[in-house]
This record gives C-alpha cells, structure tokens and sequence, in this order.
C-alpha cells in the first residue's frame, strides 16, 4: 500500500490553460501517493501565512517559473517543507540546476520518486533567492522585458531585452567588500550567484553549485561589443572567469556599495536597491531533485 504524503500546490495563474499536459501530472503525482492542496491567489499574496494554516502539509509544490519559486523561497526559509517543482517557467533554470527534466510528468515523477538533497538559500539584503541576483545591467533587464516576447521568443526574448539594456546603462564604480577585504571597481554588472543556472540557462561559473555553503561573484566591465559576444558565449558554459575584463571569486558574505543607487534584482525580480549586502544559508531546504543531479560527495569520487 502506498504511504499518502500532503502537498500544497502553488501553481501560476494560467497554468490550467496553457499547460494542456498538467493534468495528467497532476494524476501522476496522486498515483506517487501525493495528495495535492492546490492554494489561491490570495494565498500567493501571503504564502506564509498559507503555509501555517496547512499543518499537516509534508511539501510545498511549485508549477511555475523562477519568479513565483523565488516567492517561494521566501516563505520556506521559516518552514519544514520540502519543495517540489514543476517548471511551467519560461527559463526554468532552478528547474535546470536541479536537473528537473522539462516534461511535466517526468517532473512529477521526481517528486514522487522522493529522493531530496539540502540546497543553499542566498540572501540579498535579508531577501532570499535560489539562483542569481544582479547589480548593474542584468538587474535592469526585467524592465525591458516583454511578456509577449517571453510567450513568443522564450529564453530569447531575454536576450532581446539584454540588447535593449545594453543601448542605455552606463559603467558605475562599486566598493565591494569580499570577506571582509575591501575592493574597488569600475564596471557595468555585479552577479551574485547561489545556484549555478540563471537568465535562460546561463552558468555564473563552471564550477558552481547550490548546495557547496558558498556564493559565486562575478563581476565583469564591457569592452568592445567583439569582447561582449564572446562573453555571452562564455557564460553559456560558465567559462567567464578566463577573460581578463572579468573577476570571479567564491565567497560567504559580500557588501556592495555602488557610486550612484542601482536596482537590485534577484532570479529575475526587482528586490530592492544598492547598498546590497549578500550572505549564504547553508543547506537551508530540502529540495526534490531529478536522478541526474549529483550530489557533492558523488562528484568527488
């Protein structure tokens, strides 16, 4: 007999209408011994509160993209909950550092295959994010984003609206504190990663993971659009760091003062502003994760 397990479902709005294989997910899950809750829109308006009322809720689902999963990660930070994820996102890419395939019946397949691993939280000025939070250009992206570039292009249209950032943002000088040794820069971004995947399936570093207690720096200054090319081919891959116009260091806190105030963004999400101060919770949730996901002690072997 299966053991039945509670989970509370946050899907996006839409989801009912755009995903015409989420049922036969849903059923998936309920075949895994998975009996789902699925929550309103004023519980996503106050998703801790939701989660309270649900005592008796082993895991939090979460069929949406990097936004609505870094809402998510706000009110799990205080909870017992593990997370579950169906990606219904345009870049997926907790989905993708996780190794969450994209199909959402295999996706559902992992969760009720129940193998989870405890994955880091980083916090932007007390404010929780799975993969990337940005200062500079990258952090001005989701204002030149289009929804219906996104629906249309997919991960491209990210790069559309990277381009658009590119024709009006200027360097800044930052004063960064790395671990407690002060540095200054001039430059035009500054990434913060906790994850390994951000804007569409970029890597902040070859080397990085979610679950290594450390958060990833990089911060980089533009040269000729030649140099800014090869870059973003770079960053597919994570090779960025071997490019002389780029630092790149691992650290467990990081402040960051900036010349002029800037726009703090994190996994995708506009947060706050400059000053920014960033640190790491170490193996703070425990997260369903797909069968090619390795963990720290297997890469070692």
């Amino acid at each position: 007999m299966v053991s039945r397990r509670r989970a509370l479902l946050l899907l996006k709005p839409e989801a009912h209408s755009e995903y015409p294989n989420l049922p036969s997910a849903l059923k998936r899950l309920e075949e895994h011994g998975i009996d789902c809750t699925e929550l309103d829109s004023e519980d996503f308006h106050d998703l801790p509160a939701a989660i309270a009322r649900h005592t008796d809720a082993d895991m939090l689902i979460v069929g949406a993209g990097d936004g609505t999963l870094n809402t998510a990660a706000q009110a799990l930070r205080d909870s017992d909950l593990e997370l579950g994820i169906l990606p219904l996102g345009t870049a997926n890419d907790l989905a993708r550092t996780l190794c969450i395939p994209p199909d959402l019946t295999a996706a559902a397949d992992v969760i009720g295959k129940g193998r989870t691993v405890p994955v880091d939280l980083g916090l932007a000025n007390d404010h929780a994010f799975f993969n990337v939070a940005h200062i500079g250009l990258a952090a001005e992206v989701p204002r030149f984003t289009r929804g219906f570039e996104k629906r249309v292009l997919g991960p491209l249209g990210y790069l559309v609206a990277v381009f658009r950032a590119l024709r009006r943002f200027r360097a800044f000088h930052a004063k960064v504190c790395i671990d407690g040794q002060q540095h200054r820069f001039k430059c035009d971004q500054i990434s913060v990663g906790n994850g390994r995947n951000y804007g569409g399936g970029m890597v902040i570093d070859h080397q990085a993971r979610i679950d290594d207690a450390t958060l990833d720096l990089l911060i980089w200054r533009r040269r000729s659009w030649l140099r800014m090319l090869a870059l973003g081919l770079a960053m597919r891959q994570g090779w960025q760091r071997y490019y002389s116009n780029v630092l790149a260091v691992s650290a467990q806190q990081i402040e960051v003062e900036t010349s002029r105030k800037l726009r703090l963004a994190a996994d995708g999400e506009e947060i706050g502003h400059t000053p920014a101060a960033f640190r790491v919770l170490s193996a703070k949730l425990q997260v369903h994760v797909g069968p090619e996901y390795k963990e720290p002690s297997a890469d070692a072997d």
